[in-house]
């Protein structure tokens, strides 16, 4: 088994509690009384609609590949959990965009000259100072404390979109099976195809599953454990968006 059973509990006791809180934040920003009707279209139509996704494509994950899982899933299982992260990663960035857009409307921040504010200065990321400055300093703090994750996050879904999709390793090979596992894959090509299933079979036995993700080797990415971090962005967002929220309440208090 990939995980140990300490791993599978710590994993479960946060997973249970998902769509609880994804209820519990999408009612606080569609029922927030918004001042800007295009603020509100990215709460409710944006951030609310994608931790919808986000959620969805957890339990599909959880669903075709449990954590718990100890056999070497089909090809097409493999496939489903790769569309699905996929999916997840793009979504969780979104949410990060909709937050900032979100903010940007209801404090209505502007260039010096009241046009508004390019697209491309709108976010929560590091080199979007001008939306930072605009936080309490204990938000701000908050943000740089989370900047690496969200530098890991940025940096998977543009390899995602523009550069190599992320994958999912289909099964690995211990290095003390690899010389075995070569050796049977030589003899496959001198053989009938009967006895290249049992070839194949044998070669299988080798090998075992390792939920991991990694979205270029020449690039020479990091393998993400993708139950962990799945879970652990969306424990993210999920507190992102509460802390958004509290920006918006003194804001608003401070404006009446």
């Amino acid at each position: 088994m990939f995980f140990s059973d300490e791993d599978l509990e710590k994993i479960e006791e946060e997973y249970i509690w998902i769509d609880e809180k994804f209820h519990d934040l999408t009612e606080k920003y569609v029922l927030y009384e918004y001042r800007n009707e295009r603020s509100q279209e990215y709460a409710k139509h944006g951030f609310s609609r994608r931790l919808g996704t986000l959620t969805h494509c957890l339990h599909n994950i959880f669903r075709l590949i449990p954590p718990e899982r100890t056999d070497i899933p089909a090809a097409e299982e493999i496939s489903d959990v790769t569309i699905n992260i996929q999916a997840f990663v793009f979504n969780a960035f979104g949410c990060l965009d909709n937050l900032a857009w979100i903010w940007v409307k209801e404090a209505d921040l502007t260039m010096v000259n009241g046009s508004d504010l390019p697209n491309v200065y709108v976010g929560l990321r590091e080199k979007n100072k001008l939306v930072r400055a605009s936080f309490r300093p204990e938000f701000r703090e908050y943000l740089k404390s989370i900047d690496k994750w969200i530098g890991n996050l940025e940096d998977f879904r543009h390899a995602l979109a523009h550069r190599i999709p992320l994958y999912i390793p289909p099964y690995c090979i211990p290095e003390d099976n690899r010389d075995a596992y070569e050796h049977l894959e030589k003899q496959k090509f001198q053989c009938s195809s009967a006895e290249w299933e049992r070839l194949d079979a044998e070669q299988m036995e080798l090998c075992h599953f390792a939920p991991i993700m990694q979205h270029s080797f020449g690039e020479k990415s990091r393998p993400i454990v993708f139950h962990a971090q799945v879970i652990a962005d969306f424990n993210t967002i999920i507190e992102l968006g509460l802390k958004i929220l509290e920006e918006l309440t003194i804001k608003k208090a401070d404006s009446s």
